[in-house]
């Protein structure tokens, strides 16, 4: 099968547009529908059908997708082994998969250093999803990933930063002494974080203690949590740097957790294919000269 017609497929599976698909590849939107129109045929499916303002993807390329996917990815990483790479002129994409809390903490910086060396390169930053992101790593989906989420595979990586998890509160919370205690950390209302997003070490600690919260709001985005937790007085357990930055920001304070919760790791991780390639290699040195002293 023409390898042209997969990428089409792909970019129509995660655009669900053939306009958007036509200007990524640089073709007429007739060039996509008549691609779409091959593997149609070749496949005998209708793979898409139109819903919801979208091109939406049948049963068949669900299925399809992963395999194709991988599949590119693999003939990518081949050809990019042979080539060299030169950062000052390439125009490559990496895709980057950070929870909402890796944005706010790493991308200034990754960006800063990319486009020092880098002007024409450009990142896609995929939203964490725990749970896949082994797989994305393994597949290629993704080039990189930075989490504090430990993986069971091997996929060379590297510790950023250590740190703690600390109790986020509204400047005005009153505690009856100088630490929180643990009927207070019970009594308040909390505002959790979905454990999609990796952050999952204080979770199961808690979970683990048998230590029930009453939970007041679940969220699936980190950067929210200084406006609710001031706005609503709620407590939120996060990452100690990234409370301390909120701090000169918001109305709030911290407080240390009145139980242990481990030291968290975060990680880089680097993608599994195409991992020797001199682009990749590229893409991750500069991620680290990015983000380590």
């Amino acid at each position: 099968m023409d390898l042209n017609l997969l990428r089409t497929f792909i970019s129509v599976y995660e655009t669900g547009s053939l306009t958007s698909t036509a200007r990524a590849m640089f073709v007429t939107q007739p060039s996509v529908s008549h691609a779409v129109a091959r593997l149609r045929q070749e496949l005998a499916d209708e793979l898409f059908v139109r819903g919801g303002g979208r091109m939406e993807p049948t049963p068949v390329a669900r299925s399809l997708y992963p395999e194709f996917k991988e599949a590119v990815a693999r003939i990518d990483a081949a050809v990019d082994s042979t080539k060299s790479f030169d950062p000052a002129t390439s125009a490559r994409r990496f895709r980057l998969c950070l929870s909402d809390l890796g944005e706010l903490g790493f991308l200034p910086q990754i960006l800063h250093r990319v486009s020092d060396v880098a002007p024409l390169v450009e990142i896609e930053v995929v939203p964490m999803e725990i749970s896949l992101l082994a797989e994305w790593l393994a597949k290629g989906t993704v080039d990189a990933a930075i989490a504090s989420s430990p993986l069971e595979a091997d996929f060379g990586s590297t510790l950023l930063k250590t740190e703690k998890y600390v109790c986020l509160l509204r400047e005005d919370f009153r505690l009856r002494g100088q630490e929180m205690t643990l009927e207070e950390f019970t009594a308040a209302g909390h505002a959790i974080v979905a454990r999609s997003t990796g952050h999952l070490l204080a979770e199961n600690t808690i979970e683990e203690l048998g230590i029930v919260r009453r939970s007041a709001v679940v969220v699936h985005h980190f950067a929210v949590l200084p406006h609710i937790v001031s706005e609503c007085n709620l407590l939120a357990v996060v990452p100690e740097s990234m409370a301390r930055g909120w701090l000169e920001q918001w109305p709030l304070k911290v407080a240390e957790l009145p139980f242990a919760v481990p030291p968290l790791d975060v990680m880089l991780h680097r993608g599994a294919v195409g991992r020797q390639s001199p682009a990749l290699q590229w893409f991750h040195r500069t991620l680290l000269e990015a983000l380590l002293p």
